[in-house]
């Protein structure tokens, strides 16, 4: 059995820095590490040759300059066999299209049985590759896996996946790719010892022409996508920081007070709803389609906030919106989705396919998306949205930008992807050479417009026809009892509480939720939170999880990691409370509170129903 671990070498995001005057990114001195997420896949492919008892040959491969050698060279010390660089000035530039290209290349050469990535790499977020290496093979492909086995004949995998509810298991043969998530395998780095023994095993560096492949065909040039600008966001957070100096009282209604002021002094365009005035053109051939997703019988609130910016850009090109929905035809959610904008339907039963995510749902899709030809496709950044709009580039060749927040048109009415960076510190326009323009945008970020009264789209039923069926097979799904908490599940409520290690045990968990209830607040929480077990994945925000855009977000014992505070940027007013004013939080707020949370946030919560029950009027 041959498993192959894909490895890349990252910088340490939170290290980097822009220089506002030349507007660079300055990575000078950044240090680089091995991509967290794919180092877990390393470590249970470690161990599912233990577990089975035999030896595996497991190749750890990257793909990057000469010292991304030191991602494989950690691999070998934890015990992989083999370490492949793929390094070539040609790769340069190379987007995720082509670099997925350019890793299939060499893998599909060497067969290998099951090929492991990691969910997403912590400097790009977007968790492309991992789908469109599938796709480029022809293999099928699971992703944001928890647990995975092997059986006995090693002809196939089983695992679970990470949904926003609990898990779903699955089986498929080999062979076949898995990305990997929290709680897939213990992480674990090489010791000293190990890194001494590491190098004294050889690493094999291939270039373009060992592979294969012309130098015009990768590396920037060859790219669909490229970024055409950087834009700098300004920080207009106050940064007011309290200190436990006078009572507990005083120091909330200071911040209180603070609170009020920004709120009322928030530009009016940001607090105003989409108008729902827009002229519709039914016999125009610009379509732009945007993805309709549905969880539990209902349709998810991210499928609206795409259908508003969706009709925006049609009106600038009085073109048509079209919402593809997927599996059983539901009158209910045409007739909304209609209402929310769209002017007409088309649905595609998947369901004897294969998951919405699958191959065989990508080809489905795919086929349509040929002969239809739309202007866009908007998806929407979810897992099964990250993964369809992933593998269907591939397929089609087409440039995706993954996990944007906002879209633009320019002067030649291209469309121009807004993607965040560096914590949301700067932006970057990004522009593709291929149409349909392809893209998967972030929940929270956009808004939906106002219901019509009434309004009956046009509607397409279609079937597959010629798809093969996915080899994946859907075995039961479970739902982690602890996601029915009953709280407010709005991302964009007008409140939010965080959730951080520091509120101390599972315990005060209860005690927020309780808090909570009693503001209509919705829930957030932070990485370390989940993998704890305290509160379940639906609740993560950040570069793992979502992104919210609440009026109000409260910070309760988090320390500000990047990784959180990417997802709440978009939040109105954000309330730090922490007993540690060095904590990174306090440079990402509005106002800090320094003190117990246990003492600080029942008398906050307090002085907050006032102002909350006005926003809500």
């Amino acid at each position: 059995m041959k498993i192959c671990v894909c490895i890349k070498y990252v910088p340490v995001v939170s290290r980097i820095t822009f220089d506002n005057e030349t507007k660079t990114i300055n990575r000078e001195g950044v240090p680089s590490e091995p991509n967290p997420f794919d180092m877990l896949g390393l470590n249970r492919a470690l161990e599912i040759c233990h577990e089975l008892g035999i030896p595996i040959d497991i190749t750890a491969l990257t793909m990057g300059p000469p010292d991304a050698e030191n991602a494989l060279k950690q691999a070998l010390g934890l015990g992989a066999t083999k370490g492949v660089l793929l390094s070539d000035r040609a790769f340069a530039g190379s987007d995720t299209l082509i670099t997925s290209k350019i890793l299939s290349t060499f893998l599909q050469n060497e067969k290998f049985d099951l090929i492991i990535t990691g969910r997403n790499s912590s400097d790009s977020e977007t968790g492309q590759v991992g789908p469109q290496i599938a796709e480029f093979l022809n293999i099928p492909h699971i992703s944001n896996v928890n647990n995975m086995t092997i059986d006995s004949s090693f002809s196939e995998v089983k695992v679970s996946r990470t949904t926003s509810n609990g898990y779903s298991m699955f089986e498929c043969p080999l062979p076949c790719l898995i990305t990997v998530t929290e709680g897939v395998a213990e992480e674990s780095w090489p010791t000293k010892e190990q890194m001494e023994n590491a190098e004294k095993t050889g690493i094999t560096t291939l270039g373009s022409g060992d592979l294969g492949l012309e130098p015009e065909n990768i590396g920037a040039s060859a790219s669909p996508t490229w970024v055409e600008d950087i834009r700098i966001v300004e920080n207009n957070r106050l940064g007011l920081v309290i200190e436990n100096e006078n009572s507990v009282e005083s120091n909330c209604e200071q911040a209180v007070l603070h609170i009020k002021n920004i709120l009322s002094n928030m530009d009016e365009s940001e607090q105003s709803e989409v108008s729902n005035n827009f002229v519709r053109n039914p016999e125009s051939e610009t379509q732009i389609w945007v993805v309709s997703e549905s969880e539990e019988g209902k349709l998810k609130p991210v499928s609206f906030e795409l259908l508003g910016k969706a009709r925006e850009i049609a009106e600038k090109l009085k073109g048509q919106v079209t919402a593809v929905t997927f599996g059983e035809s539901i009158p209910e959610h045409q007739s909304k989705l209609g209402r929310m904008g769209a002017d007409s339907i088309i649905n595609l039963n998947h369901l004897s396919l294969g998951p919405l995510w699958s191959d065989a749902t990508a080809d489905f899709f795919g086929k349509q998306i040929s002969e239809y030809k739309p202007y866009a496709v908007l998806f929407p950044a979810t897992s099964n949205g990250r993964d369809l709009a992933s593998r269907i580039a591939a397929k089609l060749k087409l440039g995706l930008t993954g996990d944007a927040i906002d879209l633009e048109l320019d002067t030649e009415n291209q469309l121009v992807q807004i993607k965040p960076a560096l914590g949301g510190n700067i932006v970057a326009p990004i522009l593709s050479k291929t149409i349909p323009y392809m893209v998967t945008l972030r929940e929270g970020m956009l808004s939906p417009i106002p219901l019509e009264e009434d309004f009956n789209p046009q509607i397409q039923e279609i079937e597959p026809v010629g798809i093969i069926n996915s080899s994946i097979r859907f075995i039961e799904e479970f739902k982690d009892p602890g996601t029915q908490i009953g709280v407010n599940e709005d991302k964009n409520s007008l409140i939010c509480l965080g959730v951080g290690m520091g509120v101390g045990s599972s315990e005060n968990v209860t005690k927020i939720v309780e808090l909570a209830h009693s503001l209509d607040a919705a829930l957030a929480t932070s990485r370390n939170v989940v993998h704890e077990g305290w509160l379940p994945y639906k609740f993560q925000v950040g570069i793992s999880g979502t992104t919210i855009a609440p009026k109000i977000y409260v910070a309760i014992g988090l320390r500000g990691a990047f990784n959180h505070t990417v997802g709440i940027q978009k939040s109105g007013v954000i309330i730090g409370i922490n007993t540690n004013k060095r904590h990174p939080i306090f440079k990402a707020c509005d106002v800090g509170l320094v003190g117990d949370w246990e003492e600080i946030l029942p008398v906050l919560t307090e002085k907050l129903k006032p102002i909350v029950q006005t926003l809500a009027d």
